[in-house]
């Protein structure tokens, strides 16, 4: 397209040299393309840095009929000793500002520029700034488009690491939703049988920033946690090892909050360890709620940390929640967060019914309360109801 503008250039006002630059982002320019009559000196230093800025700052086509007796071309003795007598530039303006400027040359054997000259090379900018704006539109555009596409595929991935199917212990009912804010989630859960059906592992993570990034460490935290989970270990001991692990992997930043519990599905008896993570939640039957604290810091910002083991009871008719961040600091149009008070108030009234319908009045409270707004970050929940057998 360039090189077609100064084809047009050549065409219509025949300079001895036309030369486009290009507009850097620290506001510098860039020699770019170029084009010079056979026979006509070219010089890289033919140019006035000034007359370029000038022309760029204001956004106003220049003329300079006679470099000799210019004032601003005083001491430029190569520009006179090239023999450059004429100069003509015009400023390429889009809707964002300059993004180049075509600047002409004639010297002494050439014709000057006249004031029609610089009409006609205002329009040939115009017209070539539309192009190029027109082109910058349409490679955003397929550049958007292959970030959806990617962003598509890393959500088909993240979904393969969540559970296809809950599992069903006996007398006890599961519920589990993950809603990313940006396409692809820093949340993830895992809920796995082990110890041949008497134990029930359940993991909820979320990994600090959102998108991509986020998503990444999301993958690495599910493959360190998923050793120590399958091989049985309790839920301190789990989170030691893998604090340990992603301490090695990742730099201080890229932390993990995370709550693990593990149920004994004959008794349901919990053991659970809490990196840092919102204190999960147990309703009673009575209405009553235990909030299961942090037992550690998060995961990934200190090799040495430890992990204590945190201990509950499941009665007939009680219900662990756990949820991420994401889903309290839910705002709606004023800014008011959705709230650990009103999470609970939900769970009470809704105590009463099965895991699905008190994960069902939670998500309908919760988009109810923020309305149109997007969600500010990822959101996951988990819940685990023992029912009678």
């Amino acid at each position: 397209l360039l090189e077609l503008i100064l084809e047009g250039v050549f065409e219509h006002l025949a300079p001895a040299e036309a030369v486009i630059f290009l507009g850097d982002e620290d506001g510098t320019f860039q020699r770019g393309p170029s084009r010079h009559t056979p026979g006509a000196q070219a010089d890289h230093q033919l140019y006035s840095r000034t007359l370029l800025h000038e022309v760029a700052d204001k956004g106003r086509a220049a003329l300079v009929c006679d470099t000799e007796s210019d004032a601003r071309f005083a001491d430029s003795r190569s520009l006179l000793d090239a023999g450059i007598r004429s100069l003509l530039a015009a400023p390429l303006l889009t809707t964002e500002g300059c993004v180049g400027v075509i600047a002409l040359s004639s010297q002494s054997d050439f014709r000057p520029f006249m004031e029609e000259d610089l009409e006609l090379l205002t329009s040939l900018a115009s017209v070539a700034a539309l192009r190029l704006w027109t082109i910058s539109l349409l490679e955003e555009a397929s550049e958007r488009r292959r970030m959806e596409a990617e962003l598509g595929l890393a959500r088909e991935i993240q979904l393969a690491l969540l559970p296809e199917e809950l599992p069903q212990p006996p007398g006890f009912e599961l519920y589990a939703v993950n809603t990313p804010s940006q396409g692809v989630s820093g949340d993830f859960y895992q809920i796995v049988e082990r110890s041949e059906g008497t134990e029930l592992a359940l993991l909820v993570a979320d990994v600090s920033g959102k998108g991509l990034v986020a998503a990444l460490l999301t993958a690495t935290v599910e493959a360190l946690t998923a050793v120590p989970i399958s091989q049985g270990l309790p839920a301190d001991q789990s989170f030691r090892r893998v604090n340990m692990l992603l301490c090695q992997r990742t730099p201080p930043e890229k932390f993990a909050t995370a709550f693990l519990a593990v149920l004994g599905v004959a008794d349901g008896e919990l053991s659970y360890a809490s990196a840092g993570h919102n204190p999960a939640l147990v309703v009673r039957a009575s209405g009553e709620v235990e909030q299961l604290r942090r037992t550690g810091l998060p995961l990934g910002l200190m090799e040495s940390m430890g992990y204590e083991a945190g201990e509950a009871r499941l009665l007939e008719g009680d219900t662990l929640i756990v949820y991420t961040d994401g889903m309290v600091e839910a705002a709606n149009a004023t800014g008011e967060e959705y709230g650990l008070d009103r999470l609970i108030r939900v769970c009470v009234e809704s105590r009463s019914g099965s895991a699905v319908e008190m994960g069902g009045a939670i998500e309908q409270d919760l988009k109810g309360f923020v309305g149109a707004e997007p969600f500010a970050d990822d959101c996951t929940l988990v819940l685990l109801g023992r029912r009678s057998s």
